[in-house]
C-alpha cells in the first residue's frame, strides 16, 4: 500500500490461528465449568462445547477467517471440531517441526511454520506458550511491514475465556479495519517538511505504524500517540534519516520503542519513551556517525576531536535501546576508551527492575567507582556536557594509574615461601571405626 490512511485503504480479513492443548483443552480438572473428559486418537482431553458457541458466533460476525493452528493438524477437524460443535471445519495452518530446525529449549518452535505461511498477513494468534522473542518478532513485524499482529497468550490452567475473543474483536475492528491517519495528514502539520522526499517517507511509515496498532492501550489512543510524536521528533527523524545509511538513529528508535510499550499495552510507558524521543530530538543527528567497529567499546583520539561528544550519546543511545527491546534486560554496558592505551571509562545503563521505560540511569567509572545519572538528565544538558563528564572520570582514573605504583611500593614484601622437600609417600593409616548401618544402594 503506497498510501496508508482512513481514505481508501485496502482492508484484508485477518487469521484468528487457534491452538487446542492449553486453549481449547486446559491442564487439570474442570469439570465444574462444563468440560467432559474425551479419548481422541489415543490422546485423553477434557473439552467444552461452549468454546464451540463462542467460536461460532466470532466467525458469524466476519472479522476474523478462523484457523487451526495446532500439532493436531489435520486432526484437529477430525475429532476436536465434532466434539465442541464447531459448524464447519476450519482450514489448517500445518505446523511442521522441521520448520523450525534445531530451537534452544523455551522457545516456541511453531512460530516458524505459522510465518512462513502467513507470510504478509495479518493475524492473531491464542496460544498457550508464548516467549519474549515472540512478542519481539511480533512487534518487528507491525514496526518493520505494517502488518497488524497481536499474541493472545492463554493460560493453560484455564483455557479459553471469552475476554481473549473479545480482545481478538476490538484488534480486529481497529488494526485491520478502515485506518485512521495517512502520510499526508501529517505532512500537513509540518509544512516545511512536505517537500521533502525523506520525510514524506518517514510520514507514511508513521501512518502505517499507527494504522496497524491495536486502538488503544491503557486510555491512550493510538492517533494520539503518532500525532505527538510526528510533532515532536519529525524533523530530527528526517535528518537521521537523510545522512548514512548505516547512521545511527537514535530519535528514530526510541520513537520505536514508544510504538514497543504501545503494543505492550502500556500507554504510560508508551508516553514515557515519546517523551524520551522528544528530548533526543533536541539534538538531531544526521546519519553522518556510526558506531565504532566494536559497537560496545569507542575509541577517542587523545587530544578527543569535536564529535567525541556526539559519540559518546550515541554509544549511550544504543545501550538504552537494547534495554528498551526486551524487558528482561535489567543492565547494559559499554566503554570509553581515550586514547590507546588510556584511561578506560565503564559507561553502564541501568533500568529500574520492574520497568525499564522509567528510570533509567548512566553510571560512569572504573574499578567499582561510579557516578550515577539520570539518563534523561544527560539529554537535556547535551553532548558536550557528557563528554566533560566522560573526560573528568578519565582524568581521576588517570591520576588513580599514577598513584597505584607509589602505593604498591610502601606494601610488605610477601615473606618467601619454605622450599617445600620432596614428597615422601607413607602407608594410608585407616583409623579404627565401629560398623555403620549399611544405607543401601547409593
Amino acid at each position: 500500500m503506497s498510501e496508508t490512511g482512513a481514505a481508501g485503504r485496502d482492508t484484508v480479513k485477518p487469521w484468528l490461528l487457534l491452538d487446542i492443548d492449553g486453549v481449547l483443552n486446559p491442564t487439570g480438572d474442570h469439570a465444574d465449568r462444563g468440560f467432559t473428559p474425551h479419548d481422541l486418537d489415543g490422546h485423553q482431553v477434557q473439552l467444552n462445547r461452549e468454546h464451540g458457541v463462542m467460536l461460532n458466533a466470532l466467525d458469524r460476525e466476519g472479522l476474523v477467517d478462523l484457523r487451526w493452528a495446532t500439532t493436531w493438524n489435520d486432526a484437529a477437524n477430525a475429532y476436536v471440531a465434532p466434539v465442541v460443535g464447531l459448524a464447519d471445519p476450519l482450514p489448517v495452518l500445518v505446523i511442521d517441526r522441521a520448520l523450525a530446525g534445531p530451537v534452544p529449549f523455551g522457545v516456541n518452535w511453531k512460530a516458524a511454520s505459522v510465518l512462513a505461511e502467513a507470510d504478509g498477513m495479518p493475524f492473531a494468534w491464542l496460544d498457550d506458550f508464548f516467549t519474549d522473542p515472540d512478542r519481539r518478532w511480533a512487534e518487528a513485524r507491525v514496526l518493520d511491514t505494517g502488518v497488524p499482529t497481536l499474541l493472545v497468550p492463554i493460560d493453560p490452567a484455564v483455557g479459553l475465556l471469552p475476554d481473549h475473543l473479545d480482545q481478538v474483536r476490538s484488534w480486529a475492528r481497529s488494526a485491520c479495519g478502515p485506518g485512521v491517519l495517512t502520510g499526508a495528514d501529517l505532512l500537513e502539520r509540518t509544512p516545511h517538511l512536505a517537500a521533502d522526499p525523506v520525510s514524506r517517507e518517514r510520514a507514511e511509515w508513521f501512518a502505517r505504524t499507527c494504522n496497524a496498532l491495536p486502538g488503544e492501550a491503557a486510555g491512550l489512543d493510538r492517533r494520539d500517540l503518532t500525532v505527538s510524536l510526528w510533532d515532536r521528533c519529525a524533523t530530527a527523524v528526517t535528518a537521521e534519516h537523510s545522512g548514512e545509511p548505516h547512521g545511527v538513529r537514535p530519535t528514530d528508535e526510541f520513537v520505536r520503542q514508544s510504538f514497543r510499550r504501545f503494543l505492550r499495552g502500556d500507554g504510560a510507558a508508551a508516553m514515557v519513551w515519546a517523551d524520551r524521543a522528544a528530548l533526543r530530538a533536541t539534538h538531531p543527528e544526521r546519519g553522518a556517525v556510526a558506531h565504532a567497529q566494536d559497537s560496545y567499546r569507542l575509541v577517542l583520539e587523545d587530544p578527543a576531536d569535536r564529535d567525541a561528544g556526539r559519540r559518546i550519546q550515541l554509544l549511550v543511545d544504543s545501550a538504552v535501546a537494547d534495554l528498551g527491546i526486551s524487558p528482561d534486560i535489567q543492565r547494559t554496558h559499554r566503554s570509553v576508551l581515550i586514547g590507546s592505551p588510556g584511561p578506560l571509562v565503564q559507561v553502564s545503563v541501568r533500568a529500574d527492575r520492574d520497568d525499564t521505560s522509567s528510570d533509567l540511569t548512566v553510571a560512569f567509572g572504573h574499578g567499582g567507582r561510579a557516578e550515577r545519572v539520570p539518563y534523561d538528565q544527560l539529554l537535556r544538558d547535551g553532548p558536550d556536557a557528557l563528554f566533560e563528564r566522560v573526560a573528568g572520570v578519565a582524568r581521576s582514573v588517570a591520576e588513580m594509574q599514577e598513584r597505584r605504583p607509589a602505593a604498591v611500593a610502601y606494601l610488605p614484601r610477601p615473606v618467601a615461601r619454605r622450599q617445600q622437600q620432596p614428597h615422601q609417600s607413607t602407608p594410608a593409616v585407616r583409623p579404627q571405626t565401629s560398623p555403620q548401618p549399611s544405607r543401601g544402594r547409593r
